[in-house]
């Protein structure tokens, strides 16, 4: 059985460009966390959305390289809703990443990426 769905709902620092569109937050992620394989250590993190509100972006700070982006589905987010919501599930000691929500936009549902057998790998820039 999944384990427990844990929601993460983070304080962004907003950086708007127009009113009420949210396209960029930073956020202070407190703990290491994996997606698609890789681990993503605790760190500052900018998430985005491009222009045309199609991509959505995580990328740390500390290391620019050490980035994820997705294809933006639409969400529903109601005015007491935060900026931005990440969800993660709780296997093992490793946090995963399961959805990330800015404003109106979110990514699908994310699954388990690494290899079987294999521990999931630290990220590195240029990956």
């Amino acid at each position: 059985m999944r384990s427990i769905l844990r929601l993460l709902v983070l304080t962004p620092a907003l950086c708007t460009t127009a009113a009420f569109a949210v396209d960029r937050v930073s956020v202070d992620m407190p703990f290491s966390f994996e997606s698609r394989g890789r681990v993503f250590p605790a760190s500052r993190y900018d998430v985005s959305l491009t222009a045309d509100r199609r991509m959505l972006t995580l990328t740390s700070r500390t290391n620019p390289g050490d980035r994820l982006t997705w294809v933006t589905l639409s969400a529903e987010k109601s005015p007491m809703d935060p900026d931005l919501s990440m969800q993660f599930n709780r296997n093992g000691n490793m946090p995963e990443l399961r959805s990330v929500r800015l404003g109106t936009y979110r990514t699908p549902m994310l699954g388990v990426h690494s290899v079987a057998g294999k521990s999931p790998s630290p990220a590195r820039s240029g990956q």
